[in-house]
């Protein structure tokens, strides 16, 4: 019963070092992450309604609102005048690992994120 009571304390322990560390992305990058997890090519008109929000949103930090744009922008490749910002923020070791992970995924994005990029963005959701 006692090794029952220990299992059990563990798992909820666990479970909730895990929902800090999800808890610590913005909604901001939880967005953008699950519009980049399912893009194809472009980001549909919803998920350009979902970034505008971002972007005028006074609580998005600069880097969030920098990424949401770079998004809004994509055409099967970030632009050239958004590459460097992102490439900035990706190498910024102020930004939150976050807003650097989506930088990172959207500088090198060729139509839609690898499968492995999917998994790193998964884990901003």
């Amino acid at each position: 019963m006692r090794n029952i009571m220990r299992i059990l304390s563990l798992v909820l322990v666990l479970g909730a070092i895990v929902n800090i560390a999800n808890a610590a992305e913005s909604k901001a990058v939880q967005t953008m992450s699950g519009i980049l997890i399912n893009l194809k090519h472009q980001p549909s008109a919803t998920d350009k309604q979902a970034l505008e929000q971002i972007v005028a949103d006074k609580s998005t930090t600069t880097d969030e609102r920098t990424v949401a744009q770079a998004l809004m922008n994509v055409q099967h490749t970030v632009t050239a005048a958004d590459k460097p910002k992102l490439e900035a923020i990706a190498a910024d070791a102020k930004a939150s690992s976050g807003v650097k992970t989506l930088a990172s995924v959207l500088v090198n994005l060729k139509h839609f994120p690898s499968d492995a990029d999917k998994e790193k963005l998964a884990a901003t959701k």
